[in-house]
């Protein structure tokens, strides 16, 4: 049976487009609110990078939860703001330089 790798609020409720795993979770206190789906914030960004059949891709602050470093991740949603996977591939604002200079050279 699958799990649900959501955060939980103060009330101990699963708060729809956030993600959370042993070591990071979504920063609700940073960024937007996921667009029009849901009021929780945590996007870099006020619209998800993709939107495809109901389902979402965004770019999200994330907190190492010891260290409570700032990181990044890209997490996709289901229609129903759940994370559709529970793994987590983090990277900092210098890793997304990197990517996107490499992306760009992947796409001209």
């Amino acid at each position: 049976m699958s799990q649900d790798h959501r955060a939980t609020g103060p009330n101990g409720a699963r708060i729809p487009y956030t993600c959370e795993n042993q070591a990071f979770t979504t920063n609700v206190g940073k960024g937007h609110a996921h667009g029009t789906l849901s009021p929780t914030r945590g996007s870099v960004f006020a619209n998800p990078l993709i939107s495809a059949g109901g389902y979402s891709l965004w770019l999200e602050h994330v907190l190492e939860k010891t260290t409570h470093q700032k990181f990044y991740w890209l997490m996709w949603y289901d229609p129903k703001g759940i994370p559709t996977i529970p793994l987590s591939g983090v990277f900092t604002k210098d890793d997304l330089r990197q990517m996107m200079s490499q992306l760009a050279d992947f796409v001209p």
